[in-house]
């Protein structure tokens, strides 16, 4: 992944996305320091500026300008160049005077050989301010301003022009980072990416817009871990790569992760997934990553984009123009909840066309009963655990990235999520008094049944499909539906399908109790009905036709877990059967009645 980085970079650099600035990071700037030729200063204000929102409220906006690159210093006294805390550039606060003596020292290394007005009015500063004096000669407005950006970057400027636009002291400070780095490393070698020889990155720089992401935190090494340490190399030496690749993977995946086009974020998995490509223009990248979240970029291409995705959809691939179906597309998924490592959860690489015909067959796959199929982007929100309240709880277990990895590879569904499935049918079952199996949870059972057991699993009602498990779940339903047809019009609790997870679990047991309370309550009742006596007696014979259906062992007496999901697959469609002839009976009967009023 790190060398499709290194490769996209290249490719953002030849297309003008970037520009190669190595030692040079976006920052917020909050306050301005300006000084005159002598050092003596003339100002300190703030940058922050307010201006309306989408939704017409005011907000406050801090500038950002690109800086020299900030170390990561944890608790370390390192100071920065041209901007830095109040601490590092004023003296001020508890660790105040060995903070400026090191940004003092720092200047003057840097800028001492430097023939430039503005490098000779920083430096007098450093040489004639006063620590003892420093807070006394701010006035009380400046002093609340210090005081409400206290870890905020302080930019000094010379007569109004800031170092970063003066010529000298740029090349001064890209020659200074070239040679020392900038990550303090003191280690030559040879990168295990591209293997090129130069200086080994020490710490590799946080990745901005990557959720949980603690500074520092690297994406191919893993700091202060034991079996790096069985090597004899921490941190990043364990994993040596050049700064200047470093630089050039992180400059790539923060171009990615700040763009929507290329970026989304999945609240319940927590992770972030990235999709990009070298090989074709950002409409077709954002087009992919749309298939798999349904989170569209602000562009021009929407309307191409989600119309192609339908027409996918519909198995018809027709790509728009300037659309190249060959294209080598990577995607991955990033996971930084454990603290400072970013993991990769899954990585995919492969052709444009490959990845949505592997996005078409699962949805088709878990399309039943005319429902549309369960979409790439909402499979944990739509199938998995649920809080009491009915929110969905975080996936800590990663079972998203597993699902996501076998879509895209037309591989096996993680074996897990069938359990978490039939568990929460059961669960949800027992809380709800009259329970009806949702489409995405019947639709993905299907695919699972298709996908990993290589079953044929009809999309409608399959009426010669002989699995015990199958058979048993239209059972159910036939029984469940005597007893709705038994309490038509009341408001009395419906209890059956309260009773699937038993069902399912041990049909020997359950269906000869449940054979005694329907002959017993429901169709007894329906019997003695002048108007239900009817259809007391279709239902029956519905029902009776059903168990006949069973092999001479008759029920079993337990079902295995492929079988529960036959169990549920066959539940809906029949339950699905008698909801589609109840409307169409419904319907019939309207148009009866119209055509008796327009003979009327």
């Amino acid at each position: 992944m790190i060398r499709a980085l290194l490769d996209f970079y290249e490719y953002l650099l030849d297309t003008g996305l970037v520009e190669e600035q190595f030692g040079w990071a976006e920052m917020a700037v909050p306050m301005t320091l300006d000084v005159d030729s002598e050092g003596k200063v003339l100002s300190l204000k703030s940058n922050v500026y307010t201006e309306k929102n989408e939704k017409g409220k005011e907000q406050q906006i801090v500038p950002r300008m690109l800086l020299p690159y900030h170390p990561v210093r944890s608790n370390n006294i390192l100071p920065c160049i041209f901007a830095d805390k109040a601490e590092y550039l004023l003296g001020i606060g508890p660790r105040g005077n060995k903070a400026f003596a090191a940004m003092k020292s720092l200047q003057e290394k840097l800028l001492e050989d430097v023939d430039s007005p503005v490098a000779k009015g920083i430096l007098r500063f450093f040489g004639t301010w006063d620590l003892s004096s420093a807070s006394d000669k701010f006035s009380e407005s400046q002093k609340e301003l210090l005081a409400e950006y206290a870890t905020g970057n302080i930019l000094i400027t010379v007569n109004g022009v800031p170092p970063t636009e003066d010529r000298a002291c740029v090349s001064a400070y890209n020659a200074y980072i070239k040679e020392v780095g900038i990550s303090g490393s003191t280690l030559h070698g040879i990168d295990c990416i591209t293997g090129e020889y130069g200086t080994i990155c020490r710490v590799h720089p946080k990745i901005k817009g990557i959720r949980a992401a603690s500074t520092g935190a690297p994406l191919c090494t893993i700091n202060n871990n034991s079996c790096v340490h069985a090597t004899g190399r921490e941190q990043g030496y364990g994993t040596p790569m050049t700064e200047l690749n470093v630089y050039r993977y992180s400059t790539a995946l923060e171009y990615l992760t700040h763009s929507p086009l290329h970026n989304f974020y999945d609240k319940y998995s927590g992770m972030n997934i990235l999709c990009w490509s070298t090989e074709c223009d950002e409409a077709q990248q954002a087009a992919l990553l749309f298939a798999m979240t349904g989170a569209l970029g602000k562009d021009e291409s929407g309307n191409r984009t989600t119309e192609y995705l339908k027409r996918i959809y519909m198995g018809l691939d027709i790509p728009p123009e300037g659309f190249n179906p060959n294209a080598y597309m990577h995607i991955v998924g990033l996971d930084s909840r454990d603290g400072y490592i970013i993991r990769t959860v899954f990585c995919y690489e492969g052709s444009f066309q490959e990845l949505t015909e592997n996005i078409r067959r699962h949805y088709w796959n878990t399309r039943i009963c005319g429902r549309g199929g369960v979409p790439f982007y909402r499979i944990y929100e739509m199938i998995c655990k649920k809080k009491a309240d009915g929110g969905v709880i975080a996936d800590k277990s990663r079972i998203t990235a597993d699902i996501i990895n076998s879509i895209m590879t037309n591989g096996k569904y993680p074996e897990q999520i069938l359990d978490l499935l039939l568990r929460q049918i059961q669960n949800e079952a027992q809380g709800t008094e009259d329970y009806l199996l949702n489409a995405s949870q019947a639709g993905f059972l299907r695919a699972y049944l298709i996908q990993n057991k290589k079953e044929s699993v009809t999309e409608m009602l399959d009426t010669e499909n002989r699995d015990p498990g199958y058979l048993c779940g239209r059972i159910f339903a036939a029984a469940v539906n005597i007893e709705r047809a038994s309490k038509a019009g009341e408001q009395t609790r419906r209890t059956m399908a309260q009773k699937l997870g038993e069902a399912m679990r041990h049909p020997a047991d359950f269906f000869p109790l449940m054979f005694a309370d329907l002959n017993g309550a429901y169709l007894r009742k329906l019997y003695t009905r002048e108007k239900t006596a009817g259809l007391a007696s279709i239902l029956e014979k519905e029902l009776g036709e059903l168990v006949d259906l069973l092999p001479n062992g008759g029920y079993p007496r337990k079902l295995s877990r492929a079988q529960q999901a036959q169990f549920c697959t066959g539940y809906y469609q029949q339950r699905n059967k008698y909801i589609q002839d109840a409307a169409a009976k419904k319907a019939e009967k309207e148009k009866k009645n119209e055509n008796n009023e327009e003979a009327a």
